[in-house]
Protein backbone atom coordinates (compact mmCIF):
# COMPACT_ATOMS: atom_id res chain seq x y z
CA UNK A 1 0.00 0.00 0.00
CA UNK A 2 2.98 2.18 0.92
CA UNK A 3 3.76 2.51 -2.68
CA UNK A 4 0.26 4.00 -3.78
CA UNK A 5 0.71 7.18 -1.58
CA UNK A 6 1.73 9.40 -4.67
CA UNK A 7 -1.89 8.87 -5.26
CA UNK A 8 -3.56 11.58 -3.26
CA UNK A 9 -1.05 13.58 -4.62
CA UNK A 10 -1.79 12.51 -8.55
CA UNK A 11 -5.42 13.69 -7.51
CA UNK A 12 -4.93 16.78 -6.09
CA UNK A 13 -2.31 18.02 -8.74
CA UNK A 14 -4.74 17.11 -11.21
CA UNK A 15 -6.15 20.24 -12.29
CA UNK A 16 -2.77 21.61 -13.36
CA UNK A 17 -1.98 18.65 -15.09
CA UNK A 18 -5.46 19.28 -17.27
CA UNK A 19 -4.05 22.80 -18.02
CA UNK A 20 -0.39 20.87 -18.76
CA UNK A 21 -1.87 18.57 -21.22
CA UNK A 22 -3.92 21.21 -22.62
CA UNK A 23 -1.06 23.24 -23.26
CA UNK A 24 1.24 20.68 -24.84
CA UNK A 25 -2.14 19.91 -26.78
CA UNK A 26 -2.08 23.17 -28.37
CA UNK A 27 1.85 23.42 -28.73
CA UNK A 28 1.51 20.18 -30.43
CA UNK A 29 -1.35 21.50 -32.89
CA UNK A 30 1.21 24.31 -33.48
CA UNK A 31 4.21 22.09 -34.16
CA UNK A 32 2.25 20.16 -36.79
CA UNK A 33 0.93 23.40 -38.40
CA UNK A 34 4.05 24.78 -38.57
CA UNK A 35 6.67 21.84 -38.99
CA UNK A 36 4.91 18.58 -40.63
CA UNK A 37 7.74 17.05 -41.98
CA UNK A 38 9.53 16.36 -38.24
CA UNK A 39 5.82 16.50 -36.40
CA UNK A 40 6.50 12.52 -35.48
CA UNK A 41 9.79 13.74 -33.76
CA UNK A 42 8.36 16.78 -32.11
CA UNK A 43 5.14 15.70 -30.66
CA UNK A 44 7.31 12.81 -29.20
CA UNK A 45 9.89 14.87 -27.46
CA UNK A 46 7.28 17.04 -26.08
CA UNK A 47 5.52 14.03 -25.11
CA UNK A 48 8.04 12.88 -22.78
CA UNK A 49 9.06 16.73 -21.61
CA UNK A 50 5.34 16.52 -20.47
CA UNK A 51 5.15 13.32 -18.80
CA UNK A 52 8.45 14.31 -17.06
CA UNK A 53 7.00 17.72 -16.23
CA UNK A 54 4.16 15.68 -14.67
CA UNK A 55 5.93 13.33 -12.90
CA UNK A 56 8.40 15.73 -11.05
CA UNK A 57 5.61 17.74 -10.21
CA UNK A 58 3.91 14.72 -8.25
CA UNK A 59 6.93 13.72 -6.61
CA UNK A 60 7.80 17.11 -5.31
CA UNK A 61 4.02 17.69 -3.96
CA UNK A 62 3.97 13.85 -2.91
CA UNK A 63 7.34 14.78 -0.43
CA UNK A 64 6.00 18.31 0.39
CA UNK A 65 2.43 16.61 1.50
CA UNK A 66 4.40 14.03 3.47
CA UNK A 67 6.59 16.39 4.97
CA UNK A 68 3.92 18.39 6.09
CA UNK A 69 1.56 14.81 7.67
CA UNK A 70 4.70 14.40 9.56
CA UNK A 71 5.18 17.68 10.87
CA UNK A 72 1.69 17.85 11.92
CA UNK A 73 1.28 14.42 13.49
CA UNK A 74 4.33 15.23 15.40
CA UNK A 75 2.22 18.50 16.76
CA UNK A 76 -0.76 16.55 17.47
CA UNK A 77 1.87 14.17 19.59
CA UNK A 78 3.00 16.77 21.47
CA UNK A 79 2.22 20.79 20.53
CA UNK A 80 5.47 21.92 21.93
CA UNK A 81 5.86 25.89 21.04
CA UNK A 82 9.15 24.05 18.94
CA UNK A 83 6.55 21.25 16.98
CA UNK A 84 4.65 24.51 16.25
CA UNK A 85 6.97 26.60 14.95
CA UNK A 86 7.86 23.81 12.47
CA UNK A 87 4.66 23.12 11.43
CA UNK A 88 4.40 26.66 10.91
CA UNK A 89 7.31 26.28 8.49
CA UNK A 90 5.81 24.13 6.46
CA UNK A 91 2.35 25.50 6.30
CA UNK A 92 3.64 28.80 5.74
CA UNK A 93 2.55 32.00 7.87
CA UNK A 94 -0.85 32.11 6.30
CA UNK A 95 -2.19 29.71 8.47
CA UNK A 96 0.07 31.50 11.50
CA UNK A 97 -3.53 32.00 13.76
CA UNK A 98 -5.38 29.23 13.25
CA UNK A 99 -2.74 27.31 14.25
CA UNK A 100 -1.61 29.14 17.62
CA UNK A 101 -5.18 28.87 18.40
CA UNK A 102 -5.20 25.21 17.90
CA UNK A 103 -1.60 25.03 19.47
CA UNK A 104 -2.97 26.33 22.98
CA UNK A 105 -6.17 24.79 23.05
CA UNK A 106 -4.05 21.11 22.68
CA UNK A 107 -2.16 23.10 25.83
CA UNK A 108 -4.73 23.36 27.63
CA UNK A 109 -6.42 19.84 27.21
CA UNK A 110 -3.21 18.64 27.59
CA UNK A 111 -2.38 19.76 30.54
CA UNK A 112 -5.99 19.32 31.68
CA UNK A 113 -5.42 15.54 30.91
CA UNK A 114 -2.10 15.25 32.71
CA UNK A 115 -4.09 16.84 35.74
CA UNK A 116 -6.77 14.54 35.38
CA UNK A 117 -4.40 11.30 35.24
CA UNK A 118 -2.57 12.50 38.25
CA UNK A 119 -6.25 13.12 40.68
CA UNK A 120 -7.28 9.85 39.14
CA UNK A 121 -3.60 8.02 40.42
CA UNK A 122 -3.67 9.94 44.05
CA UNK A 123 -7.53 8.77 44.09
CA UNK A 124 -6.34 5.09 43.43
CA UNK A 125 -3.61 5.35 46.14
CA UNK A 126 -5.91 6.89 48.39
CA UNK A 127 -8.61 4.06 48.08
CA UNK A 128 -6.51 1.12 48.28
CA UNK A 129 -4.66 3.03 51.53
CA UNK A 130 -8.08 3.23 53.04
CA UNK A 131 -8.87 -0.36 52.31
CA UNK A 132 -6.14 -1.79 53.72
CA UNK A 133 -6.40 1.08 57.26
CA UNK A 134 -10.32 -0.22 57.12
CA UNK A 135 -9.26 -3.70 57.51
CA UNK A 136 -7.52 -3.26 60.98
CA UNK A 137 -10.61 -2.43 62.87
CA UNK A 138 -12.58 -5.11 60.91
CA UNK A 139 -9.65 -7.52 62.20
CA UNK A 140 -10.47 -6.32 65.82
CA UNK A 141 -14.22 -6.60 65.20
CA UNK A 142 -13.96 -9.87 64.34
CA UNK A 143 -11.23 -10.79 66.89
CA UNK A 144 -13.77 -9.80 69.46
CA UNK A 145 -17.01 -11.56 68.44
CA UNK A 146 -15.43 -14.75 67.93
CA UNK A 147 -13.84 -14.05 71.89
CA UNK A 148 -16.73 -12.43 73.54
CA UNK A 149 -19.43 -14.95 71.96
CA UNK A 150 -20.61 -15.91 75.10
CA UNK A 151 -21.19 -12.48 76.63
CA UNK A 152 -24.29 -11.63 73.93
CA UNK A 153 -27.60 -13.08 72.77
CA UNK A 154 -26.89 -15.11 69.73
CA UNK A 155 -29.21 -13.23 67.99
CA UNK A 156 -26.88 -10.21 68.73
CA UNK A 157 -24.10 -11.86 67.59
CA UNK A 158 -25.14 -13.39 64.39
CA UNK A 159 -26.54 -9.71 63.82
CA UNK A 160 -22.95 -8.56 64.33
CA UNK A 161 -21.15 -11.14 62.11
CA UNK A 162 -23.63 -10.59 59.20
CA UNK A 163 -22.71 -6.81 59.77
CA UNK A 164 -19.58 -7.62 59.32
CA UNK A 165 -19.20 -10.08 56.81
CA UNK A 166 -20.75 -7.34 54.45
CA UNK A 167 -18.84 -4.65 55.61
CA UNK A 168 -15.75 -7.22 55.05
CA UNK A 169 -17.56 -7.88 51.39
CA UNK A 170 -17.71 -4.45 50.02
CA UNK A 171 -14.20 -3.14 51.45
CA UNK A 172 -13.17 -6.73 49.18
CA UNK A 173 -15.07 -4.74 46.28
CA UNK A 174 -13.50 -1.43 46.46
CA UNK A 175 -10.13 -2.82 46.64
CA UNK A 176 -10.43 -4.96 43.46
CA UNK A 177 -12.09 -2.33 41.56
CA UNK A 178 -9.37 0.14 42.37
CA UNK A 179 -7.06 -2.51 41.37
CA UNK A 180 -8.65 -2.97 37.88
CA UNK A 181 -8.58 0.71 37.05
CA UNK A 182 -4.77 0.24 37.40
CA UNK A 183 -2.97 0.42 34.18
CA UNK A 184 -1.10 -3.21 34.87
CA UNK A 185 -2.60 -6.01 37.42
CA UNK A 186 -0.47 -8.53 38.57
CA UNK A 187 -1.47 -12.19 39.67
CA UNK A 188 -0.26 -14.71 41.44
CA UNK A 189 -1.08 -17.68 38.80
CA UNK A 190 -0.54 -21.38 40.71
CA UNK A 191 -2.72 -25.05 41.38
CA UNK A 192 -5.31 -23.96 43.60
CA UNK A 193 -7.65 -26.73 45.84
CA UNK A 194 -11.00 -26.10 44.68
CA UNK A 195 -12.06 -28.09 48.01
CA UNK A 196 -10.30 -25.94 50.08
CA UNK A 197 -11.12 -22.93 48.67
CA UNK A 198 -14.75 -23.59 48.56
CA UNK A 199 -14.10 -24.61 52.39
CA UNK A 200 -12.85 -20.90 53.62
CA UNK A 201 -15.53 -19.23 51.34
CA UNK A 202 -18.63 -21.20 53.09
CA UNK A 203 -17.02 -20.36 56.78
CA UNK A 204 -16.42 -17.03 56.28
CA UNK A 205 -20.21 -17.06 55.02
CA UNK A 206 -21.57 -19.17 57.45
CA UNK A 207 -23.25 -16.53 59.59
CA UNK A 208 -24.48 -14.91 56.46
CA UNK A 209 -26.05 -18.03 55.33
CA UNK A 210 -27.34 -19.29 58.53
CA UNK A 211 -28.82 -15.57 59.35
CA UNK A 212 -30.65 -15.83 56.03
CA UNK A 213 -31.90 -19.35 56.06
CA UNK A 214 -29.68 -20.70 52.90
CA UNK A 215 -29.14 -24.11 52.92
CA UNK A 216 -26.02 -25.74 50.65
CA UNK A 217 -25.98 -28.38 49.01
CA UNK A 218 -22.14 -29.26 47.67
CA UNK A 219 -20.78 -31.91 45.32
CA UNK A 220 -17.30 -30.92 45.25
CA UNK A 221 -14.53 -32.77 43.48
CA UNK A 222 -11.04 -31.09 43.65
CA UNK A 223 -10.40 -30.24 40.26
CA UNK A 224 -6.80 -29.51 38.98
CA UNK A 225 -7.51 -25.68 38.50
CA UNK A 226 -4.34 -22.78 37.99
CA UNK A 227 -5.93 -19.60 38.97
CA UNK A 228 -4.97 -17.04 41.45
CA UNK A 229 -6.22 -18.10 44.95
CA UNK A 230 -7.16 -15.10 46.13
CA UNK A 231 -8.92 -13.68 43.35
CA UNK A 232 -10.60 -16.57 43.07
CA UNK A 233 -11.51 -17.01 46.31
CA UNK A 234 -13.04 -13.32 45.53
CA UNK A 235 -15.38 -14.43 42.47
CA UNK A 236 -16.80 -17.38 44.42
CA UNK A 237 -17.89 -15.14 47.25
CA UNK A 238 -19.36 -12.88 45.06
CA UNK A 239 -21.17 -15.75 43.32
CA UNK A 240 -22.64 -17.65 46.73
CA UNK A 241 -23.10 -13.59 48.19
CA UNK A 242 -25.90 -12.84 45.00
CA UNK A 243 -27.27 -16.04 45.15
CA UNK A 244 -28.24 -14.98 48.95
CA UNK A 245 -28.81 -11.61 47.94
CA UNK A 246 -31.53 -12.81 45.10
CA UNK A 247 -33.16 -15.54 47.32
CA UNK A 248 -36.75 -16.09 47.54
CA UNK A 249 -37.85 -14.77 50.50
CA UNK A 250 -41.35 -16.76 49.98
CA UNK A 251 -39.48 -20.31 49.65
CA UNK A 252 -37.08 -22.46 51.44
CA UNK A 253 -33.76 -21.26 49.62
CA UNK A 254 -30.99 -23.99 48.20
CA UNK A 255 -27.57 -23.08 46.73
CA UNK A 256 -25.86 -26.19 44.83
CA UNK A 257 -22.43 -26.40 44.59
CA UNK A 258 -20.87 -28.74 41.87
CA UNK A 259 -17.34 -29.05 40.54
CA UNK A 260 -16.44 -31.77 37.61
CA UNK A 261 -14.62 -32.18 34.18
CA UNK A 262 -17.21 -31.07 30.98
CA UNK A 263 -16.04 -32.98 28.07
CA UNK A 264 -17.90 -31.63 25.78
CA UNK A 265 -16.29 -28.37 26.33
CA UNK A 266 -12.84 -29.82 27.38
CA UNK A 267 -12.67 -27.88 30.75
CA UNK A 268 -12.87 -28.01 34.60
CA UNK A 269 -15.94 -26.78 36.08
CA UNK A 270 -17.50 -24.60 39.08
CA UNK A 271 -21.41 -24.50 39.17
CA UNK A 272 -23.31 -22.35 41.44
CA UNK A 273 -27.27 -22.84 41.26
CA UNK A 274 -29.99 -21.45 43.16
CA UNK A 275 -33.34 -21.54 43.81
CA UNK A 276 -33.94 -17.92 43.97
CA UNK A 277 -35.26 -14.82 41.79
CA UNK A 278 -33.92 -15.47 38.93
CA UNK A 279 -33.21 -13.14 35.95
CA UNK A 280 -35.52 -11.94 33.24
CA UNK A 281 -34.49 -13.59 29.72
CA UNK A 282 -34.21 -9.83 27.97
CA UNK A 283 -32.14 -8.95 31.29
CA UNK A 284 -29.01 -11.67 31.24
CA UNK A 285 -27.20 -9.93 28.64
CA UNK A 286 -26.84 -7.14 30.73
CA UNK A 287 -26.10 -8.97 33.96
CA UNK A 288 -22.45 -7.92 34.18
CA UNK A 289 -22.68 -4.64 33.50
CA UNK A 290 -21.83 -1.89 36.25
CA UNK A 291 -24.45 -1.00 38.48
CA UNK A 292 -27.01 -3.45 37.13
CA UNK A 293 -29.26 -4.86 39.88
CA UNK A 294 -32.32 -6.47 38.05
CA UNK A 295 -36.12 -6.29 38.92
CA UNK A 296 -36.12 -7.68 42.16
CA UNK A 297 -37.87 -4.77 44.28
CA UNK A 298 -35.79 -5.84 47.62
CA UNK A 299 -32.60 -4.50 45.90
CA UNK A 300 -33.33 -1.06 45.29
CA UNK A 301 -30.25 -0.91 47.26
CA UNK A 302 -27.53 -3.13 45.56
CA UNK A 303 -24.64 -1.43 43.84
CA UNK A 304 -24.45 -3.90 40.81
CA UNK A 305 -20.75 -4.71 41.27
CA UNK A 306 -20.60 -8.09 42.64
CA UNK A 307 -21.03 -9.58 39.04
CA UNK A 308 -19.00 -6.65 37.13
CA UNK A 309 -15.65 -7.48 38.85
CA UNK A 310 -16.89 -11.67 38.78
CA UNK A 311 -16.79 -10.95 34.89
CA UNK A 312 -13.47 -8.72 34.67
CA UNK A 313 -11.53 -10.75 36.84
CA UNK A 314 -12.61 -13.81 34.47
CA UNK A 315 -11.78 -11.96 31.61
CA UNK A 316 -8.10 -11.63 33.19
CA UNK A 317 -7.91 -14.78 34.34
CA UNK A 318 -8.81 -16.45 30.64
CA UNK A 319 -12.24 -17.79 32.96
CA UNK A 320 -15.08 -18.31 30.51
CA UNK A 321 -18.64 -18.00 32.22
CA UNK A 322 -21.93 -19.27 31.30
CA UNK A 323 -25.70 -18.58 32.73
CA UNK A 324 -28.75 -19.60 32.65
CA UNK A 325 -32.04 -18.54 34.67
CA UNK A 326 -35.40 -19.31 35.31
CA UNK A 327 -37.57 -16.07 36.37
CA UNK A 328 -38.84 -16.19 39.77
CA UNK A 329 -37.34 -20.04 39.33
CA UNK A 330 -33.32 -20.10 39.88
CA UNK A 331 -30.50 -18.85 38.37
CA UNK A 332 -27.20 -20.79 37.56
CA UNK A 333 -23.59 -19.76 36.60
CA UNK A 334 -21.20 -21.78 35.40
CA UNK A 335 -17.19 -21.07 35.52
CA UNK A 336 -15.00 -22.95 32.83
CA UNK A 337 -11.16 -23.63 33.61
CA UNK A 338 -9.17 -24.10 30.66
CA UNK A 339 -7.17 -27.56 31.18
CA UNK A 340 -3.17 -26.37 31.93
Amino acid sequence: MRQLNWLPSLHQSRQWILLLCVNSGFFIFLAWVAYPESFKLLILTMLIFTFVTILIGVLFTWKKQRKQRNTFYKFLREPSAEHEAKLLQVLGDIHKEPLHDLANQLRHLSDDLQDAKYQSKEYETFIESWVHEIKTPLSLLLFVLQNRQDEMSPLVYQRLNHANITIHDHVERILFYAKLQAAHVDYSLKKVSIVECFEDVLLELQSLLEEQHVLVHREIKDIPVVSDERVLHFILIQLLVNAIKYRNVNSESFIWIETGFDHTKDSYYVKVADNGLGVLQSDLPFIFDKGFTGDASNQKRSTGLGLFLVKKLCDNLQIEIEVKSEHKRGFTIQLLFPKV
